[in-house]
Order: structure tokens, then C-alpha cells, then sequence
């Protein structure tokens, strides 16, 4: 290549503008797949390594925790202990680092154990059909046609991926069910209980908080230095892709992208993450999805995408 080119090149790559729209969804697509490959490296080591999910879910909790809430610390110094001195607010926060961020995080990680990382991912994507749902009950108002149709599309979606398509036969596991569905309202407590705290605090430092205290909750039940598995090369690597690429750097990269294009096009660009793990766990773990699968798979991410899109 002539050296004029590979100036030419470098020249470009400087003069990318990191705040600009096209940037902020690239960080949220990058984010979507790590997130969907993170579940693939976790059906690995929980079923090729048999190392315990809450042991796993525990560590991906507190350690990124910690270090987001010492880089909040930096820039915001004392003023990331606010949410911890009103008594209303510290409840708030336990409750949210507790039935939703651990409970969501460790029952979606079961799920997976017990069928595969697309599945799951899957069903844990049917939450913002529940959150529309239940704001309409609050609000007092009538569904909208959108709902309307996410919930159809929900329902279709689930069917497809619970029984395969045939009425008479449950393809998934009991235990997949009852973990996926216990994840969807870890989600949702995860989405709408933190809102107050998040108008009043920088989101970094709940989520920080929210993540130390869920992990160091979990570690009463299964402390990180009692270790069951196989601890061999390839484990540990997975095991640090999971703390650190899906626990903190996907989570920043989020913040970042959703902070520059807004929650509503991040929240449609961030279903590449069932999408991703659905190709992952085909391609790298060799799971097998019929025909039925993928039809399912295509109606919760279209019910998604129209959640998302009219901002219902």
C-alpha cells in the first residue's frame, strides 16, 4: 500500500468524531454483541466447566462494582455516598441491588445453565412487554394498538420457544421456565425501581452501587473462595470476559452510546444482544434452533423494536 494511502487512512480515523450520532450506535451495537456473546461464554463454563452460576454472578457483581463506583469517585469524591445517608433511599437501593440486579443477572445465568444462552436471552427480552403492561394498569389508561400487538407478538414469541410450536409438547425445561420467568421480574424491578434514584444521582454510581451490594449479598450464600468446577486456561479467560468485558465494559459502552442518540434508539439498537447470542450458540456451542426457534426469536425482537420505537 502507498505510504500517501496509509496517511490518508490515519488522517480519516483521527477526524472520527466520538460524540457523534454514528458513533453512539456503534458503542451500543458493540455493547448488544458482547452482551449476547457473554451469554454463549456463559453456557460454556456453566455446562463444560460446571462452575456454580452464583459463584460467577457474585465476583461479575461486587469486583466491577467496586472499580465503577472508584472511577465515580474520582470525578464526584464524597457525593457518591448521598444515596446511602436517606434511610427512604438506602432501602430503595437495596431492594433494587437485591431483587433486581442480582436476581436478574443470576437467574438469567440459571436459565441459561438450564437450556442455552440464545434461549435465555431470549425470554429475559420479554420484559419490556411486562413494564408496558404494568404502567398501563398504573396509568390507568387503555393499551395502546402498539401494546397491543407486542404483547400478541409476545405471547406468539414464547410459545415458539417454550413448546417448539406444538401444543402438547414443552420442549424447554421446567427449571428454564421458572428461572427465565423469575429473571424477567428481576429485569423489570431492575428497569422501573431505581427511577427516582436516577433522577436525583449519576447513573454510574446507582448502577456501581447497586452491583456492589447485590454481589456482596450473593457472596453470604456462596463466598468467591469456595470454588467448585474446573479451573483450567480457557475457564479463567472466560471467567474475566464475563467480569470485566460483559460486567463493566459493555455496561460503560451502553451508558455512552444511550447518553449520545437517547434511550429510545439505544433501546431498539440493543436487541442485537439476543440476536447475537442466538448466532453464537449456534455457531461456537453448536445449540440447535428450528425453524419454530427463530420465528420466536423474530417476534420478541419485533415486539421490542415497537415498544421501543413508540415509546409506550
Amino acid at each position: 500500500m502507498p505510504i500517501s494511502s496509509i496517511r490518508q487512512t490515519l488522517d480519516s480515523i483521527k477526524t472520527i468524531n466520538l460524540t457523534s450520532e454514528r458513533a453512539g450506535m456503534i458503542y451500543i451495537i458493540v455493547a448488544g454483541c458482547i452482551w449476547g456473546f457473554g451469554g454463549v461464554v456463559g453456557q460454556y463454563v456453566l455446562q463444560y466447566k460446571h462452575i456454580d452460576a452464583a459463584w460467577i454472578i457474585g465476583i461479575r457483581l461486587w469486583l466491577p462494582g467496586l472499580l465503577l463506583l472508584t472511577l465515580c469517585y474520582r470525578k464526584h469524591k464524597k457525593a457518591i455516598f448521598n444515596p446511602l445517608k436517606n434511610p427512604q433511599e438506602l432501602m430503595l437501593l437495596i431492594i433494587f441491588s437485591i431483587v433486581g440486579m442480582m436476581a436478574s443477572q443470576l437467574f438469567y445465568f440459571l436459565t441459561i445453565k438450564y437450556s442455552n444462552a440464545a434461549t435465555a436471552t431470549i425470554l429475559q427480552y420479554l420484559y419490556p412487554v411486562v413494564i408496558a403492561i404494568i404502567l398501563a394498569i398504573y396509568l390507568r389508561k387503555r393499551p395502546s394498538i402498539y401494546v397491543m400487538i407486542s404483547i400478541i407478538l409476545a405471547i406468539i414469541g414464547a410459545f415458539c420457544l417454550v413448546t417448539d410450536g406444538s401444543i402438547d409438547n414443552i420442549t424447554l425445561p421446567a427449571k428454564a421456565i421458572v428461572y427465565g420467568s423469575i429473571c424477567v421480574i428481576g429485569s423489570v424491578t431492575y428497569t422501573l425501581l431505581p427511577i427516582p434514584l436516577l433522577k436525583k444521582y449519576n447513573t454510574s454510581t446507582i448502577a456501581g452501587w447497586g452491583m456492589l451490594i447485590g454481589g456482596i449479598v450473593l457472596n453470604f450464600f456462596h463466598p468467591f473462595w469456595q470454588f467448585s468446577g474446573i479451573l483450567d486456561f480457557q475457564a479463567i479467560i472466560c471467567i474475566l470476559f464475563i467480569i470485566f468485558a460483559t460486567g463493566m465494559l459493555a455496561f460503560l459502552l451502553y451508558l455512552i452510546g444511550v447518553k449520545i442518540i437517547g434511550s429510545s434508539k439505544g433501546s431498539i439498537l440493543a436487541t442485537i444482544e439476543p440476536l447475537a447470542a442466538a448466532f453464537s450458540s449456534v455457531i461456537f456451542l453448536n445449540v440447535k434452533f428450528s425453524i419454530v426457534d427463530w420465528i420466536g426469536a423474530a417476534c420478541i425482537i419485533a415486539m421490542i423494536v415497537i415498544l421501543a420505537k413508540n415509546k409506550v
